[in-house]
């Protein structure tokens, strides 16, 4: 499964179980909207990628990116707005380089603050990522490799959609990435258990067919495109703020939290509201650093038929 980190709070740790059972339990959190509970229900989940963080606190590359400050500034935003999230996700390249266990130990102290508001925060994995480092680090969470063995995956859902996490880490510190047959097998599966449910499948490789991207696009693909009840591929990996579209299936490539590769980008996370009619959703960029000439800029994702 992706890391599921339950909030710390005795209220919030509660409201998890009365939603549906406990944030660890596989197969993921369920939302208090998919327990039947839809008043108290956030209406809404925030996303990040590629948070790359070192043990060191006072961390900057580039000349100018302070990497825990750019994390704790978003951390701070998301706790800024009117209700939180129904949960947060982090889509891979936690660490800065090579997944060393003191790195997650920042990482943790940095997200802690959305535990302790009630929040809970899924993780997954990319290419500076070490396997065995982060689970040895969460493990007194209940971290553990799920159905896929040797990889994170899960399904979590939370503000009326199906959220399918994916593990692309194949080399650790080496750029491209791979689902591989067991995966995809599983995802399969996974999708054909709910038909009906509408789905977004997330993980931190990007698709295009260039060196360093996820190596297995073509057959992942090819798996979704005919299951019309996925929405939307969400991923990071190029730093890059993006959207485009595959036969109405949105590919929504989330800016970097940590720093960009080249000027102008953002730097930050989005905030992803469904439709209540189960229509399509609503994707707003939330700026901390970098280029912030679209912050607030909000892009409507209409989901295509079944």
């Amino acid at each position: 499964m992706p890391i599921h980190l339950p909030p710390t709070t005795r209220r919030g740790f509660l409201n998890v179980l009365a939603a549906g059972g406990a944030a660890l339990a596989w197969p993921g959190a369920r939302s208090a909207v998919a327990a039947g509970r839809e008043e108290d229900a956030a209406d809404y989940v925030a996303l990040l990628a590629d948070t790359h963080i070192k043990s060191d606190p006072d961390m900057v590359v580039r000349e100018k990116f302070h990497l825990s400050g750019n994390l704790r500034a978003a951390v701070a935003d998301i706790l800024a707005q009117p209700r939180p999230p129904a949960a947060a996700l982090v889509l891979g390249d936690l660490a800065l380089k090579n997944g060393r266990a003191e790195d997650y130990r920042q990482f943790l102290t940095l997200v802690e603050p959305l535990r302790e508001r009630g929040i809970p925060v899924h993780l997954t994995l990319g290419n500076h990522d070490d396997r065995r480092n982060f689970l040895e680090s969460f493990a007194a969470l209940g971290a553990a490799v799920g159905p896929v063995e040797d990889r994170c995956v899960g399904v979590v859902e939370a503000a009326g959609v199906r959220l399918a996490m994916l593990d692309t880490l194949d080399q650790v510190d080496q750029v491209p990435g791979l689902l591989g047959d067991s995966q995809r097998a599983w995802l399969t599966k996974t999708l054909d258990e709910a038909p009906d449910a509408p789905t977004l499948v997330l993980f931190h490789h990007h698709l295009d067919d260039v060196p360093g991207a996820l190596t297995d696009a073509k057959p992942l693909l090819e798996i979704l495109r005919p299951r019309k009840q996925v929405k939307a591929l969400v991923f990071g990996h190029t730093h890059t703020w993006r959207r485009a579209e595959d036969d109405g299936l949105h590919l929504v490539n989330l800016p970097a939290v940590a720093y960009h590769f080249n000027d102008p980008q953002p730097l930050g996370w989005c905030r992803l509201e469904p439709h209540r009619d189960g229509q399509g959703a609503t994707l707003e960029l939330r700026c901390v650093d970098g280029d912030r000439s679209k912050h607030g800029e909000r892009i409507e994702l209409a989901w295509r038929g079944a």
